[in-house]
């Protein structure tokens, strides 16, 4: 399945040959989906809520990112930010429930107590406990957390590059939605009994367009595929062929000029955020890992306040995420500890940002 790999097969910005870069025990193993969690999600910026999701001061999210539990909360002063989920005194998670509005989070083991802004506000039985403690020295400890296009990311590494140097381009080249101007009409979760990078090299496959979805995106003209690497990142568009029709059931985005009305945009942000955008929505479909052969969709779709989503369009859109590509990636997860698995040659330019992505991840546990 895989050839071995040279230093030159993970140095950035050189020319690479398509082929496949990891081995079958990168989709099963549990000590590989462990690295995983540690040295990729562990080392790179998250993708953890969206800033309506936390409206009002107080309003904190737990959230698992890599091997560590987060907390997301903002402060009294609005700005957001990111904690370790953990009690200085003996370690506990701070909060375990889907969130909450505290003005101070309090452990529930021993009761010291925490602003928003992380600082230690209480400790109790301090003077005849802790009478050496200096609560400044005992906050919360932080982690890098950024917001952009009404997103917020968490990075738990403390060398962490900068939000900025992370994202780079990609701003610049996903196209016109602004996401602050749009409400969330939809948000479900999806299981997918696959690896998680199946479901992302799936996304940046552009050879399967033509065949998995002959028919659900057949509109669309695939021939004139755009699609680019944008530093960790992946973009992509296509227009409408002569003669076909746009999607109905959602009033066209405002905001959108009359040249984008016909662009379909499949992006992705490094390692698992695909996106799609259109004419009449946007939405993401994070594929967050929860094990080493399954993972789980998160699905926010946004559009027009006022929008409703119809039932043919939230079937549309499942037939494509989850009865389309989900059923390909399942299917190969089912293959992939068989001795006999193996990948033969790849699309010379269709399937070449699989290598890419691949080579990414790679760089990423070297």
């Amino acid at each position: 399945m895989t050839d071995t790999l040279r230093p030159a097969d993970l140095s950035p910005g050189l020319p690479q040959p398509t082929r496949y870069l990891l081995p079958p025990e990168a989709y099963h193993d549990p000590a590989w989906y462990e690295r995983e969690q540690r040295e990729l999600f562990g080392r790179t910026w998250n993708l953890v809520a969206y800033e309506a999701d936390l409206p009002n001061p107080g309003d904190h999210l737990p959230i698992q990112v890599g091997l560590d539990p987060v907390l997301v909360q903002r402060g009294h002063d609005g700005r957001i930010r990111a904690f370790l989920n953990m009690c200085r005194h003996r370690g506990m998670a701070l909060t375990c429930e889907a969130g909450g509005t505290d003005t101070t989070i309090r452990c529930p083991y021993h009761g010291w107590e925490y602003d928003s802004d992380g600082a230690l506000a209480r400790i109790p039985q301090r003077a005849s406990q802790f009478a050496d403690l200096d609560p400044a020295d005992w906050g919360l400890v932080p982690l890098g957390a950024a917001t952009w296009d009404g997103m917020v990311f968490v990075n738990p590494d403390p060398d962490a590059v900068p939000f900025e140097t992370w994202l780079g381009a990609y701003g610049t080249r996903i196209g016109p939605h602004d996401t602050t101007q749009l409400v969330e009409i939809l948000r479900m979760r999806v299981p997918v009994a696959c690896n998680w990078k199946l479901y992302i090299e799936n996304h940046v496959d552009v050879l399967h367009l033509w065949y998995l979805h002959g028919e659900s995106l057949g509109m669309y003209d695939h021939t004139a595929f755009l699609h680019e690497k944008v530093g960790w990142h992946w973009v992509s568009e296509e227009r409408l062929r002569p003669g076909g029709e746009r999607s109905r059931g959602l009033p066209p985005i405002a905001h959108l000029p009359e040249s984008e009305l016909d662009v379909l945009r499949a992006n992705l942000r490094f390692p698992n955020v695909p996106t799609s955008s259109s004419a009449t929505q946007t939405m993401t479909y994070q594929v967050i890992p929860t094990g080493p052969a399954s993972c789980e969709l998160d699905i926010r779709v946004r559009a027009e306040p006022g929008a409703t989503l119809p039932p043919e369009g939230l079937q549309q859109l499942l037939q494509v995420l989850r009865d389309e590509d989900g059923f390909a990636v399942e299917q190969i997860q089912r293959v992939i500890r068989s001795p006999r698995f193996e990948v033969g040659p790849l699309a010379s330019t269709h399937e070449a940002p699989i290598t890419s992505f691949q080579r990414d991840v790679l760089a990423h546990l070297s």
